[in-house]
């Protein structure tokens, strides 16, 4: 509605309103006439409609697909880690079996585990299924005893590595023997025997030596008068190994601790007990000299 009042009938502030509404459009007017005026478009800004639904850019949307293929790669590899944990572990049970039956399954007497200690004067017997150092056969009875033993075909010998035992010499009681890999009946024949599994001359560990006492030459035959602080020399090849007696012990044939690993370099010496008797087995256990 047009305001058709006179100058006079209007307030000191309406005219000052007025006055600074004439002002702008006259200023209006000038820019608009001005070149920089003319290259001047206006930009109309529209309100914004509150149901409209915001229009999403491509660069926006390619930045969500690929956080989304990200978090499916994460995803993926996640369950790929568990897969394999779990089959590391079903690996490692099945190993453990396996391990296990191998050691339960005895396929030869040489890698069977012993039920007595070696170095037995009497022969095994298939009725004990000829465990190394085994003894008490029904048939037939022990040389010692004077009757002639049955010859019986040897069996090969391990081949010693370049550092197991090769000889034993101990000058207190006049021995000088070869020693041989295994501590069977057969490799009992042929000398000295070194147990399998048990550690070298001069290695950490329990490296374990039997040898008869009435059979087969005797080797071991004064071992019982070796006193504690004797010196016994362990060869490997040309390289000679100091042990010094320590302890010396008298044990049941099924005494087996005695096979045990230990945590310091010793070597452990077992033999039949008493002469030409062999109810019982005698232990000594030397330590390497510094």
């Amino acid at each position: 509605m047009a305001d058709n009042r006179t100058v006079d009938e209007l307030s000191l502030e309406e005219l000052e309103a007025l006055v600074e509404q004439r002002r702008r459009i006259e200023r209006a007017r000038r820019f608009a006439e001005s070149a920089q005026g003319r290259g001047f478009r206006p930009v109309t800004v529209m309100p914004a409609d509150p149901e409209a639904k915001p229009r999403v850019s491509r660069a926006a949307g390619v930045k969500k697909l690929r956080d989304r293929l990200l978090l499916f790669v994460e995803l993926a590899a996640a369950v790929a880690l568990v897969v394999v944990i779990l089959g590391s572990f079903t690996n490692l049970q099945t190993l453990n079996q396996e391990v296990i039956q191998a050691r339960t399954v005895t396929p030869n007497a040489s890698s069977a585990l012993p039920q007595e200690l070696p170095g037995s004067s009497f022969p095994p017997s298939n009725s004990i299924s000829e465990l190394p150092g085994s003894s008490f056969p029904p048939e037939p009875a022990p040389a010692a005893l004077g009757v002639r033993l049955q010859a019986v075909a040897a069996i090969p010998v391990p081949t010693p590595g370049p550092r197991s035992p090769t000889r034993i010499v101990i000058p207190a009681i006049n021995l000088d023997w070869p020693v041989v890999q295994g501590d069977g009946w057969e490799e009992l024949k042929q000398g000295i025997g070194h147990r399998v599994g048990s550690v070298n001359p001069g290695e950490r560990g329990n490296m374990v030596l039997s040898g008869h006492n009435d059979v087969y030459g005797e080797p071991f035959r004064y071992l019982e008068n070796l006193e504690l602080g004797a010196e016994v020399m362990l060869y490997a090849g040309a390289n000679a190994f100091r042990y010094i007696i320590k302890a010396r012990r008298v044990v049941q044939p099924t005494e087996l601790s005695v096979l045990a690993p230990s945590r310091n370099p010793i070597v452990t010496l077992i033999t039949c007990t008493p002469y030409r008797v062999d109810t019982m087995r005698l232990i000594l256990i030397g330590e390497l000299a510094p």
